[in-house]
């Protein structure tokens, strides 16, 4: 009985462990660590920092939806998942904002930032 209850509880916890990180297509989102990981080159971003809005080179492609995001964001002091602060210089993510295909949508609130998914 207690091998029984041990890799039941093993199992559970396996689970929970994957339940922290959601497939978005080209990349997986980590609730644990808030980050984004890029599948193609393994490269991690985080979802809270310091954002820089660029035209060329992003390390994502976000597209801002008014619902069902991937996250909500708030502009903020960065310390939680979700909160960014708009930087020209030195910044923690390059993003470009985009219309169409993106990597990642946002909605932006003034409340509460979080993954969605």
């Amino acid at each position: 009985m207690k091998k029984f209850l041990l890799s039941f509880l093993m199992a559970l916890i396996c689970y929970a462990a994957a339940a922290q990180t959601v497939d978005i297509g080209k990349f997986t989102i980590d609730k644990n660590t808030c980050t984004i990981t890029r599948k193609s080159d393994g490269k991690t971003f985080p979802l809270h920092g310091r954002v820089e809005i660029v035209d060329h080179n992003p390390d994502l492609r976000v597209e801002i939806v008014d619902h069902n995001p991937d996250i909500y964001v708030m502009e903020h002091h960065p310390s939680d998942c979700g909160e960014y602060e708009l930087v020209d210089h030195n910044p923690d993510l390059r993003v470009e904002l985009v219309d169409h295909n993106p990597d990642l949508t946002v909605e932006v609130r003034d409340f509460h930032p979080h993954i969605n998914r």
